[in-house]
């Protein structure tokens, strides 16, 4: 697929997310997985960049006022060096001293992912989660068909806004993008597996996803062989859509859904501060 898109769109341009890099140098054989993770884009290594990280955006916002970043921004100088000397292989002036360094890098890179820790950090969205939804609606969840795609996200919709309703709470563009892919993440979790069945080792997959998804919802597309990222991918980029996420979130409140917050107010403060 990626390589019929190189051949066929010119004018495409490929960026890889920083956190592949981390994710493929955590793997058993971490050469082998990069060379054959990498080499298909060798046809269009020139236009091939990577991305800066989660972090580093987060930093950018913190530097600049807020101000969401540009593509120009998003891509990495010395990743995309890294990258392409990666892609291109043995005949890059650049790949020994590449190889070195991801040697040395190796246990760094590793321990960038801490299950336990991740999953310490899903709790305050769990709970909160758990309190909007109640356990009826989180036991209709998984039943098929109960809620339309356009309820749940209504409901997503509903319950980040009620999250970062205080400025401080997800300061910054990225973070409001990563806390969406959260709850997004939430949803399907609490829809297969139950909130209550969540395993560190899971999150650590799916904490890399995310980090895919927020990457990906700056650019105009993602290319994944993976339903679950394809799924997230198209979900936030719907609620990004503000006439989707308006009618959206009007559908979730027809079923009388109500964030935790909401419900401890008493209803005309909520019709007020609804308009």
């Amino acid at each position: 697929m990626l390589q019929a898109r190189i051949a066929n769109d010119h004018n495409a341009v490929f960026v890889i997310p920083d956190v592949a890099f981390s994710e493929m140098a955590i793997k058993r054989d971490v050469l082998y997985t990069l060379r054959r993770s990498l080499s298909c884009l060798h046809a269009g290594v020139d236009r091939t960049y990577v991305s800066v990280s989660v972090k580093e955006i987060v930093e950018y916002e913190k530097e600049n006022g807020g101000t969401v970043i540009r593509l120009e921004q998003l891509l990495s100088g010395p990743g995309t060096r890294i990258g392409r000397g990666l892609i291109i292989g043995e005949s890059s002036p650049d790949y020994e001293a590449i190889i070195q360094r991801l040697n040395e890098t190796e246990q760094d890179h590793k321990a960038l992912f801490n299950p336990q820790k991740d999953r310490d950090e899903m709790q305050r969205h769990v709970a909160m989660f758990k309190k909007s939804f109640g356990a009826k609606r989180l036991k209709l969840l998984r039943t098929p068909g109960a809620y339309t795609e356009d309820i749940k996200l209504g409901m997503i919709v509903l319950i980040m806004q009620s999250m970062t309703r205080e400025p401080s709470a997800f300061p910054g563009d990225v973070k409001k993008r990563l806390l969406l892919v959260r709850l997004l993440a939430l949803m399907y979790w609490a829809e297969k597996d139950g909130l209550d069945n969540i395993k560190p080792e899971k999150i650590l997959n799916d904490y890399i996803d995310m980090e895919f998804v927020v990457i990906a919802s700056y650019l105009d597309e993602i290319m994944s062989v993976d339903e679950k990222v394809k799924m997230l991918d198209r979900q936030v980029r719907r609620i990004m859509d503000v006439e989707d996420a308006e009618r959206m979130m009007k559908v979730a409140r027809e079923t009388g859904f109500r964030t935790s917050d909401e419900l401890a107010e008493p209803e005309n403060d909520i019709s007020n501060r609804r308009r």
